[in-house]
């Protein structure tokens, strides 16, 4: 039971290295388009592009699509490569931070052509890298250690330190997935040397994982050797976060040895720690752990109040992970009170909750062979035989999953062992031709020596060539003489030459001197012209945003307006005419009158109208937006939509912080045009709308997997449309970004800041 939640901390310390907090990214990010803003080249100015996107792409999808898109268009005008190539290595990073490695390995396959057209090795090697990471996420493990084997030997041969150290580390990750312990202890060693010798900040991230490794094997002294350096190392910078997950994983340790007190001394500080960070997800881990030992031992009454904790903190923070194993946690320890009612409503909801949000096959495993403890104890066998099956086949599912994937590593192994006897064949073979060169070498030795008695022969000869040669030098000398006189004469008419021509350089001088003074005026004659052109675009500017302003205002309220005289007016007098008619029903069927039926379809007709004003009014002002917030708003909304051909998945994390009304209407109209797009022209099956609160602002994702568009085509004119919706965002000091392509499908990207 302890084990469940702790993993997922350590999977999450493999697989990311630390990013920088969102006070140092924003120093940078502010310093960086400083440097653009003064920028005179072109080419500087879309690397600075691609630096700006690079450093929102852990906290900002809008600016990263928005920052890498304005370089991409840079570097295709000025057929700047390298620009281009980075601008898809920073989209290929967004997508691997979000752990989407089949998005993000196209971007990082496409760079990589380019780079190596450019023959920029360093980037090569990064690429690979990248590309390496990618397949480890997807578990394609040959295709992993073929992309980091060329990375390791680029940085091998450019002396790239850095690049080297990250390479032994994901090739750690590597062998450690595959099982293969020990070579992945020796890849993380290599890394950790390179990381104290260049005093790298991120060696954090190398000492958890080594000891992580070291308890996998079971070597515990060594686990808490390198759990304890990673706490001294992070105490120095008080990164309290990362001395939490370290003091997490010594629980582990100590978990594993049996050792339950230290463990609960270690959760409590780890606990503290992660408070002090605001690191909530860690925290609910803590609480979690708590309960989990204490059913351990027996302790259900002690356990229940902290897994109730972990899921009050996450729904606090709107956030579904992990809640699915919280509630079956919770669900199991009324099962060993044998509260059995209070147990299955436990269950039952943390089956919900995993189908909902797509828990792993862990989690389902769990609930299932805890629901079938929990039948058996009401002596439902049935349902307790129907769960336990359910267990089993997952089980044996991914027992299958593990066997298909050692069968074909043992493949790779037999390829790679084949190809190295054709070698060792092949160097036998070369062996004895290195024999029959030896005896050619001794037949030319002999022909060296004749060769030598020949060459004493040419010596003697050669001394009388040399007097000869003597007496041709004196000859020369002679030359030389005169040759000197003329070269003096040449001299005194260079020195002639040379005055000329410093005379007419300071001829020149006066005249690009006087070009450089008429040239500054009309600068500044242009400069000061253009500042006015500045000065008025900027009032137009501000009188557009004013009228943009009071056109949605005025949109706003004329919708209440519509919304409240259908509901009020038409909508009362529809319904009061409708319960007429229904008085008049009964009278005209008992006398059966010849006009009846016509007189019923009228009723229904009536009734049909009733109940679309009554949904217009609704969309014109939902009554979910003014009661329950943005959230449940939209969730209403996809829910009326009822088509079976476009699946709707709506995620929401951490929304805690309310918003003013006239944010969240705004945003409701966007989603809810979006949507509508979506279903009108995608002609998408699938639609997925992410709502998300960080520290800066909103986020909206909405990405379909339609037919797409191009959005350098595609002009929206008048209407509620595109520029409608950036007019709509613009109102808010919002960004909105579309990345789309024919055949890819759309990304609407929308960031709203909290000073809206």
């Amino acid at each position: 039971m302890l084990k469940q939640l702790i993993p997922k901390i350590l999977i999450l310390l493999f697989f990311f290295l630390p990013v920088l907090s969102f006070s140092q990214a924003n120093k940078e990010i502010d310093s960086l388009k400083l440097l653009l803003k003064n920028s005179k080249t072109d080419t500087f100015q879309v690397n600075t592009l691609n630096k700006i996107a690079y450093r929102y792409s852990t906290s900002d999808s809008t600016n990263t699509f928005s920052y890498a898109n304005q370089a991409a268009e840079k570097a295709k005008l000025l057929k700047f490569k390298p620009g281009l190539a980075g601008s898809l290595d920073v989209k290929g990073n967004f997508f691997l931070y979000k752990t989407n490695p089949l998005k993000a390995l196209p971007y990082f396959q496409e760079s990589l052509i380019l780079w190596t057209e450019l023959k920029d090795e360093n980037q090569q090697g990064l690429t690979y890298r990248n590309i390496g990471q990618a397949y480890l996420l997807m578990q394609q493990y040959a295709n992993a250690i073929a992309a980091l084997d060329k990375a390791e030997k680029i940085f091998l041969k450019t002396k790239n330190q850095k690049g080297l150290s990250a390479t032994y580390h994901a090739l750690g990750l590597m062998y450690n997935e595959k099982g293969e312990k020990d070579i992945a202890i020796d890849f993380m060693v290599k890394s950790l040397k390179i990381q104290e010798a260049n005093k790298d900040k991120d060696i954090a991230g190398t000492l958890n994982n080594l000891g992580k490794l070291h308890m996998d094997i079971k070597n515990y002294p060594e686990a808490i050797r390198y759990y304890n350096l990673c706490i001294d190392n992070a105490s120095k910078n008080n990164d309290y976060r990362n001395i939490g997950i370290s003091q997490i994983n010594l629980t582990n340790v100590y978990v594993n040895q049996l050792d339950y007190p230290r463990a609960l001394e270690y959760l409590e500080k780890a606990k503290a720690n992660f408070e002090k960070s605001n690191f909530k997800r860690g925290v609910v881990v803590c609480y979690n752990n708590l309960g989990a030992i204490n059913i351990r031992l027996e302790r259900y009454e002690e356990a229940i109040p902290h897994l109730k904790k972990a899921l009050e903190i996450s729904q606090e923070n709107q956030s579904k992970q992990g809640v699915a194993l919280v509630q079956q946690n919770i669900g199991y320890a009324y099962t060993l009170l044998k509260k059995y009612p209070e147990a299955l409503n436990w269950l039952v909801d943390a089956e919900k909750t995993a189908v909902q949000f797509g828990a792993d096959e862990y989690t389902f495993g769990e609930i299932y062979n805890h629901r079938a403890m929990l039948d058996s104890g009401m002596g439902n066998f049935q349902g307790a035989f129907n769960y336990r099956s359910k267990y089993v086949a997952i089980n044996d599912k991914t027992l299958n999953e593990r066997v298909t994937r050692q069968v074909a590593e043992t493949q790779t192994k037999y390829e790679v062992e084949k190809k190295e006897l054709r070698i060792s064949l092949l160097n036998k073979a070369d062996s004895i031709k290195s024999l029959k060169i030896s005896n050619q070498q001794l037949a030319l030795l002999d022909a060296d020596l004749q060769i030598t008695q020949d060459s004493l022969e040419l010596r003697t000869k050669n001394e009388i060539i040399l007097q000869n040669r003597l007496d041709s030098t004196q000859k020369e000398e002679k030359i030389r003489t005169l040759d000197n006189e003329k070269r003096i004469q040449l001299l005194v008419l260079k020195n002639q030459e040379l005055a000329l021509t410093r005379r007419n350089q300071t001829i020149i001088g006066i005249s690009i001197l006087a070009i450089l003074l008429l040239l500054s005026g009309f600068l500044f004659y242009r400069q000061r012209v253009a500042r006015q052109e500045q000065q008025s675009q900027m009032v137009l500017a501000e009188q557009q945003e004013k009228a943009t302003i009071a056109i949605i205002e005025a949109e706003e309220k004329e919708r209440k307006r519509i919304a409240s005289d259908l509901h009020d007016g038409v909508g009362q007098l529809m319904t009061a005419a409708w319960m007429n008619l229904q008085a008049l029903d009964e009278s005209m069927k008992e006398a059966q009158s010849p006009t009846y039926p016509m007189f019923n379809k009228t009723l229904e007709l009536v009734k049909e109208s009733c109940n679309e004003v009554r949904q217009v009014s609704h969309n014109m002002m939902p009554n979910a937006l003014l009661r329950k917030g943005l959230v449940n708003a939209v969730r209403e909304f996809i829910s009326q939509l009822n088509t079976g051909k476009l699946s709707i998945h709506l995620a929401t994390e951490e929304l805690k912080n309310p918003l003013p009304s006239h944010v969240e209407t705004i945003l409701y109209r966007v989603i809810q045009e979006s949507v509508n797009n979506v279903v009108k022209h995608a002609q998408a099956s699938a639609l997925d709308i992410s709502i998300n609160q960080d520290t800066t602002g909103i986020d909206v994702l909405i990405e379909d997997n339609g037919k797409g568009f191009d959005p350098s085509i595609t002009r929206p004119t008048d209407g509620i449309g595109l520029q409608n919706i950036s007019s709509r965002i613009q109102y808010l000091k919002g960004t909105v970004e579309w990345d789309s392509a024919p055949g890819r499908g759309t990304l609407v990207a929308i960031h709203i800041p909290f000073n809206a």
